[in-house]
């Protein structure tokens, strides 16, 4: 069986930290899906306008498993609770794949532009599928340990400093910034040093932040 990429995604998040867990927890994520020769022609997407999501198949590319490891430590846990690999959407997998729903926001000759997505830069897709409600859809589905979506924790502050950056930047980076870091992007097993400085690209923007408790204070953006 020979796979290649179909299209390759752009996307607002240049690095894994940051990237919310699941898809559709950040509607201000904004990606674009470009479609790669051969595959470039408008006719591979007659229709799928009709649709408002779409199931986007690709691969988790800087997550390469050397050995297969049949734990993972699912961060929802805390970090310390491992659970068969199969039962996680861990992207540390033996076949690197990962399978998320977003909003189709437009389509562009062959690129389509996508919202809520968990894409790093790079992603290189493998298949676009609609989203179908009564098929894709199922109440009453039990979700294990993740059965509830998780919500913002964090209320994120500036400083002075930043806050002079943060003004002049177009009102969908300003919410996105806010939106990954009110979701504690932090690793869940690393314990909270208010000292700490963390770092995170997003867009062409490196922010700096800290986290006391529920506060993340960005000290800087540049």
């Amino acid at each position: 069986m020979n796979i290649e990429p179909v299209g390759i995604i752009r996307s607002c998040f240049k690095e894994k930290f940051g990237i919310p867990r699941q898809p559709g927890l950040i509607k201000s994520a904004t990606a674009t899906l470009e479609l790669l020769p051969p595959y470039n022609v408008a006719e591979a997407l007659r229709g799928i306008e009709k649709f408002s999501h779409l199931w986007i198949v690709f691969a988790f590319h800087e997550s390469i498993c050397e050995t297969f490891q049949p734990t993972v430590r699912p961060p929802r846990l805390g970090g310390n609770t491992r659970l068969g690999v199969f039962a996680t959407r861990s992207p540390f997998r033996p076949n690197p794949i990962g399978l998320s729903v977003v909003e189709l926001k437009a389509v562009r000759g062959t690129t389509l532009e996508l919202i809520g997505g968990d894409f790093l830069d790079g992603t290189p897709v493998l298949d676009i599928k609609p989203y179908i409600p009564y098929a894709d859809s199922i109440p009453g589905a039990r979700g294990g340990f993740a059965d509830d979506a998780p919500e913002p924790v964090n209320t994120v502050a500036l400083t002075p400093e930043a806050q002079t950056v943060f003004q002049t930047l177009e009102k969908n980076q300003q919410q996105l910034i806010t939106d990954v870091l009110s979701y504690n992007p932090r690793p869940a097993y690393q314990d909270d040093d208010p000292a700490r400085i963390f770092g995170t690209r997003l867009f062409d923007f490196d922010v700096k932040w800290k986290h006391a408790g529920k506060s993340v204070t960005i000290i800087s953006i540049i």
